[in-house]
């Protein structure tokens, strides 16, 4: 998702959790892979629900043009994989271990690729470590 400094500086033993936010399931990826639903991947795709904070002029501009208030931010199949393993109780380098676990050489590097998305969803304010 991104480069990010932080990312180097993630603690594999701290624990990433989603912060509440609006998502929702979109389509599957069909993905024949018994063993992603063992490890608590649904193998579809998550959609991000952010609800867009307009200031008056915003506001104004945005009712003349009929944008939408809430945008939409779909995450590809990996970022969908990862956002289903963050549940509060993995630890980021069990997480990681799943995910090469699962989709093997098109994850590698792992421990980077995985903490450099978490980073981005940091930044977002989607999940925070504990």
């Amino acid at each position: 998702m991104g480069d990010n400094i932080m990312s180097s500086h993630i603690d594999t033993n701290s624990i990433p959790i989603r912060v509440p936010c609006l998502w929702e399931y979109g389509n599957s990826y069909d993905t024949p892979n018994r063993i992603l639903g063992d490890n608590g991947i649904s193998d579809r795709q998550v959609v991000i629900i952010i609800q867009k904070e307009f200031n008056r002029f915003e506001w104004l501009l945005a009712r003349l043009t009929g944008a939408p208030r809430l945008l939409r931010r779909p995450l590809d199949r990996l970022n969908s994989g990862l956002w289903d393993l963050i549940d509060g109780d993995r630890t980021l380098s069990e997480i990681i271990q799943i995910m090469e676990d699962c989709y093997e050489e098109e994850i590698i590097p792992a421990r980077q690729r995985c903490s450099e998305s978490i980073s981005k969803l940091i930044e977002l304010n989607l999940v925070e470590l504990k």
